[in-house]
């Protein structure tokens, strides 16, 4: 692994947790760390005599992690194709995403567009969310589904493509997971080309960004008094601005956003897409008639599965979505990963001031906000550029 990744990523706290790195990682050497702000590398170290010698395991790396990091590329949202209005069908009618997704997969298995699908589940030993991967009508079914709360999703490719053996993959979590695999589909790498061509469906869900759950869950025992073994399921509600919690006792607890906004990832603040701009498929609450929620496709295959849960009457859709509360949402998202950025170029720049090998990092930001070629160096090359290009010395 180069520098990269470790300065434009993991300490700038833009890593978005998607875990690709860790899967694609063709040496093994990186893991979470306690925190689980990003993955670190491992430090190997050989013995000769009574001397300690650590190993750089990277080097002749072919750097899958940068090649697929999400944070590393820049991408144009992909366009909506289809916008509907949906609900899951049965015995029991819920617009709730997570029901809607799951009548999605269990159409697409059962017409075998997909043969397992990566999702995220509550771990009902160790009451923490956790990736999973599923092969079947009733594990899919089963998935309580833990929306807004943090999993490393792409963590267990591996065990997707390799142990299982699975090649057409259904791959379900927050948008910058839809990001990742995307970068990862535009590689021209060879050696990736397993994961490439074991992925067929990516799904995104609607997101103003992912919670520690450890944080959360702390936060539920000392101040709420809610025990994390009473919680049967515990997910987000961006339209209702709150963060429920279903106790196994059937009961409701909804806790407002703002008593646990500081509990967010540091690498959602890098992020302005809330739609899922980059997935087949996106699913959220916004914009939808009371009562259902928004599907957005954005690809052929995503027509594909929705046409298909519809054939097998798992869905109802009605042609009514309020685009221009999406996009308000959109554009709060990106102003709110604006106003986040420039904040940190102004701690990079007071940083700057005490250690002048920072200078070339905090211009190329400069620029990058600023979307210039580059800025000045000197004073005297300011005035040569003219006024306001981006620093013209006055």
């Amino acid at each position: 692994m180069s520098n990269q990744l470790e300065k434009e990523v993991w300490a700038l706290d833009r890593c978005s947790g998607c875990g690709l790195c860790v899967a694609t990682c063709s040496k093994g050497m990186l893991h979470w760390d306690e925190q689980g702000e990003h993955p670190v590398r491992e430090i190997r170290q050989k013995t000769i005599g009574l001397t300690q010698i650590p190993l750089d395991s990277c080097t002749f790396c072919q750097m899958f992690c940068e090649e697929t990091c999400p944070r590393l590329r820049e991408r144009e949202e992909l366009p909506a194709r289809r916008m509907v209005s949906a609900k899951m069908k049965g015995v029991t009618d819920s617009g709730e995403p997570n029901e809607v997704i799951k009548s999605l997969l269990i159409s697409a298995l059962s017409a075998g567009l997909i043969d397992g699908s990566i999702m995220s589940d509550m771990d009902g030993w160790a009451m923490e969310p956790r990736a999973k991967v599923m092969t079947t009508v009733g594990e899919i079914a089963d998935d309580l589904g833990v929306r807004g709360l943090w999993v490393p999703t792409l963590d267990i490719l591996n065990e997707a493509v390799y142990e299982k053996k699975l090649h057409r993959i259904a791959v379900v979590g927050p948008p910058c997971v839809s990001q990742a695999i995307r970068t990862l589909m535009s590689s021209g790498n060879a050696r990736l080309n397993p994961y490439k061509e074991a992925i067929e469906l990516t799904t995104a869900l609607f997101c103003t960004g992912a919670y520690y759950p450890d944080l959360v869950f702390e936060f539920l025992e000392e101040m709420v008094g809610i025990s994390r073994r009473d919680v049967r399921r515990a997910y987000l509600s961006p339209r209702g601005r709150e963060l429920r919690i279903l106790l196994w006792d059937d009961s409701m607890r909804r806790i407002p956003l703002s008593k646990i906004e500081g509990y967010t990832r540091p690498g959602c603040a890098s992020c302005n897409d809330f739609l899922g701009g980059s997935a087949d498929i996106a699913v959220g609450n916004l914009g939808a008639k009371e009562g259902y929620c928004t599907v957005i496709t954005r690809s052929e295959v995503g027509d594909l599965c929705l046409q298909n849960a519809l054939d097998f009457e798992l869905l109802e859709v009605i042609e009514e979505v309020d685009e221009e509360a999406l996009k308000r949402a959109k554009e709060e998202k990106e102003r709110r990963g604006r106003a986040e950025a420039f904040d940190e170029l102004m701690l990079m720049m007071l940083d700057a001031l005490r250690e002048p090998q920072k200078r070339a990092e905090v211009r190329r930001e400069f620029a990058r906000l600023y979307e210039v070629d580059r800025i000045p160096e000197s004073i005297e090359e300011g005035r040569r550029y003219g006024p306001c290009l981006a620093c013209s010395g006055c």
